[in-house]
C-alpha cells in the first residue's frame, strides 16, 4: 500500500534501533552458546547472504513458541520512540518499520507498547516443534543478498513527491541508505555510511533524532518540497 503523505517517508530499522537490545542477536547467542557468532562474522564479511545467516542461527537453537513470547516481552524499546512517533503523527509523515529480523517478536513488541498500528515489513517465522523456520516472503524482490531487502521496501513505499528519511544502525541497512534522502546511523550502519561517503545524522537514541527533526531537518524537508 502506497503512503498517503505527499511529502515525507520515514522508514526505521527495528532490532538496536528501537529496541534497546538487538533481540534477533540476544536470542541467537543466548541460545546457541554464542556459536551463532561465527555465522554472523561470515555474514558480516560478505561471505554468506542475510538470508543463509538467518536460516543456519535458526538451526543452532531450540526454543517453543511459549518462551519466545516470554523473552520478547522481556524486551524494552527505547523509550524516546515513543514521542518520535507523535512526532511523526503531529508532521503529518508516514511512518513504517523495516527489519530483517522475524515478525513473530517484532509483533508482539509493538503491541506491548501499544504501536501495532504502525506497519512493519519483515522475514516471518513459524514454529515446528521447538524449532524455528524462518521463511522470506519479500526475497525474491530484493538484492538477492538480503533476507529482507529495505531497498525494495524504500522503492516500493515512497511516493512520487516524497523525501524519505532513514533510521538505522546496522548492515542490513546499507542497502536502503544509498537511495534515502537523509539517513540517522549509528554503530555498524555509521561505519558503513563513513565508508561509502554517505552523509547522516550521528545518533544514539530517539531523543538526538527528534533534536535534529525539531532543530533544523523538518524545516528543510518543508523547503525541499
Amino acid at each position: 500500500m502506497k503512503p498517503k503523505s505527499e511529502n515525507y517517508l520515514v522508514l526505521v530499522d527495528f532490532d538496536g534501533t528501537i529496541t534497546q537490545n538487538d533481540v534477533g542477536a540476544l536470542l541467537f547467542n543466548s541460545l546457541s552458546g554464542e556459536k551463532s557468532k561465527r555465522v554472523v562474522s561470515q555474514w558480516m564479511k560478505g561471505e554468506i547472504s542475510s538470508k543463509e545467516c538467518l536460516e543456519r542461527e535458526c538451526e543452532l537453537i531450540e526454543i517453543t513458541k511459549k518462551e519466545l513470547k516470554n523473552f520478547a516481552l522481556s524486551q524494552k524499546i527505547d523509550e524516546n520512540f515513543l514521542d518520535f512517533v507523535d512526532l511523526c503523527k503531529r508532521e503529518r509523515m508516514d511512518l513504517a518499520i523495516l527489519s530483517d529480523g522475524l515478525d513473530y517478536y517484532i509483533k508482539l513488541i509493538l503491541k506491548k507498547y501499544h504501536l501495532e498500528d504502525i506497519p512493519f515489513y519483515s522475514n516471518t517465522v513459524r514454529f515446528q516443534g521447538r524449532r524455528l523456520i524462518p521463511q522470506f516472503p519479500y526475497y525474491d524482490k530484493g538484492c538477492g543478498n538480503c533476507g529482507n531487502c529495505k531497498k525494495y521496501h524504500l522503492k516500493n513505499l515512497r511516493g512520487a513527491k516524497q523525501k524519505v528519511v532513514y533510521i538505522g544502525d546496522g548492515l542490513s541497512d546499507k542497502c536502503a541508505v544509498a537511495e534515502a534522502d537523509f539517513v540517522f546511523a549509528k554503530n555498524d550502519l555509521k561505519t558503513f555510511c563513513q565508508k561509502e561517503k554517505i552523509d547522516y545524522f550521528e545518533f544514539k537514541d530517539f531523543r538526538d533524532v527528534i533534536s535534529v527533526f525539531q532543530s533544523n531537518l523538518l524545516e528543510h524537508l518543508r523547503k525541499s518540497c
